[in-house]
């Protein structure tokens, strides 16, 4: 008879933990499916003809290339991903290397100043970005880098608030043994940050840039704010400045979206598992 009713309390349990796989998967695809919908309707879209493209119809009659041959004879889109890789590749690489080396003392650190500088850092997350245009516009005026990819670099750069809050999450998580026996072999504070922490840093490093590359790839407002020169513009302004230049050619528009969205969407792809490995450093301790 405890035999009996024990299968049946366990088939009891396995029908329902099926059931609720079954609403899990139901609303994963769902929620997948509507995610994915439009950025492969911009795909599809770029091989159809412009009458195709306000037909109803969600494939093309037939595949084409002539609206990639169109924006690939452009210097549009070569200018723009130039100018997109440089911005999000200096921008990342100056904020990724503030956040490790500011995050480690605070880590470390148990004063009560640390402990109000890590808050601080954490708080301005919650200002903003449009609030900060004027007095970002004031200092690079004043420092004459005003339209120049540099000045841009550098406000991208001073994006650190989610670096400082991943990075300092990891470094509770690494033994103090390993910079004090560094110490012990000889090594200075930033040799021992350089040669022994930063390797294994890799994790979090490529969870923060994947989690911050979208945000510089697709900004809008702000390069449109410091940047006016055309030739300077990152691929988002590039793709405003053509469908205005090409307002009637919807193929060589949505062509050129879908080129300009590889570069991010490759990048997660190559380093997805990096990404969600890095998103659990922490959440045991920290």
């Amino acid at each position: 008879m405890n035999a009996q009713k024990h299968m049946r309390a366990s088939t009891g349990r396995r029908r329902r933990l099926t059931f609720g796989r079954i609403l899990q998967y139901v609303f994963l695809y769902t929620l997948t499916f509507l995610v994915l919908l439009p950025v492969a309707n911009i795909f599809i879209s770029a091989f159809k003809t412009n009458k195709e493209v306000f037909r109803s119809t969600f494939f093309p009659a037939q595949f084409n290339l002539n609206n990639f041959k169109k924006v690939l004879s452009s210097d549009v889109f070569y200018t723009g991903m130039f100018s997109s890789i440089l911005l999000t590749v200096g921008g990342l690489g100056i904020s990724t290397i503030l956040s490790a080396m500011a995050s480690f003392p605070l880590s470390r650190s148990t004063s009560k100043i640390c402990l109000i500088i890590y808050f601080i850092f954490l708080s301005a997350q919650m200002i903003p970005g449009a609030s900060t245009i004027i007095p970002l516009y004031t200092m690079l005026r004043s420092m004459g880098l005003l339209n120049t990819r540099l000045g841009l670099i550098m406000v991208y750069g001073s994006h650190v608030s989610m670096g400082i809050l991943l990075y300092t999450s990891f470094f509770k998580t690494v033994p103090r043994g390993l910079e004090e026996a560094a110490l012990i072999d000889g090594c200075g504070y930033f040799r021992s940050f350089f040669r022994i922490l930063l390797p294994i840093l890799k994790p979090v490093t490529i969870t923060y840039i994947m989690v911050s590359i979208s945000g510089i790839w697709n900004d809008f407002f702000t390069p449109e704010m410091f940047i006016t020169t055309r030739s300077k513009q990152p691929i988002t302004l590039a793709v405003y400045s053509y469908s205005n230049m090409n307002g009637s050619d919807w193929g060589a528009i949505f062509a050129l979206m879908a080129l300009s969205v590889l570069v991010p969407m490759t990048f997660f792809l190559v380093g997805q598992k990096y990404f969600f490995e890095g998103m659990t450093v922490g959440a045991i301790k920290g």
